[in-house]
């Protein structure tokens, strides 16, 4: 039987390795879509709180974390319609699509269970994120990203000293270093790739 397999010398698979990786920085399109939209989501959210909170006497003042679901429909639809214009989805796609699938999952067990840890979740949620946002910044090799995740990392240790009022108002300067900027930065990139 002939073995078909095209054998690689260390150069060759680096170079492949190496177009697979730009390849699927090309098809992860409108990335920055998704940065965007949630970081301009858990603002909304967190200041709702906080203002509910401070300045009413509504009863039930996490309600406003409810944009989280609007959130989740915009992602989805915006996935199936990028999916639909995407026709070869690489390895490296599918990972990056786990990532973040992974820390959804983690964030609903987290809110499901967040009365066992006295519904202090904010810190716990950045750890997540800042895991998702460095790795999505390794995989596309996007610097402010990996920068992000870091800055994330380092607010998620600080948040733990804080009350939860304050984590309430930190939530919006952490998300805007996090995700907003990297976002924004990634938008021009797109914009001046295309």
């Amino acid at each position: 039987m002939e073995n078909n397999e095209k054998k690689f010398n260390p150069e060759e698979s680096l170079k492949l390795i190496d177009d697979m990786i730009t390849t699927a920085k090309g098809n992860i399109k409108d990335g920055s879509f998704y940065f965007l939209l949630w970081a301009w989501i858990v603002i909304a959210g967190s200041l709702g709180h906080y203002i509910l909170l401070k300045f009413t006497t509504f009863e039930h003042p996490y309600i406003a974390w409810s944009v989280i679901f609007v959130g989740i429909i915009l992602s989805m639809v915006h996935g199936f319609m990028q999916s639909k214009r995407d026709k070869v989805t690489s390895h490296i796609e599918k990972v990056y699509v786990f990532i973040w699938f992974a820390f959804l999952i983690s964030y609903f067990i987290i809110g499901f269970f967040s009365s066992k840890i006295n519904y202090q979740i904010t810190p716990i949620v950045f750890i997540l994120s800042a895991n998702a946002t460095f790795l999505s910044g390794i995989i596309i090799k996007f610097k402010p990203l990996i920068f992000g995740g870091i800055f994330m990392w380092v607010a998620a240790i600080i948040t733990f000293f804080l009350s939860p009022e304050n984590q309430l108002l930190s939530i919006p300067i952490i998300v805007t270093f996090g995700y907003l900027i990297p976002g924004y930065i990634l938008r021009c990139k797109e914009k001046k790739d295309v």
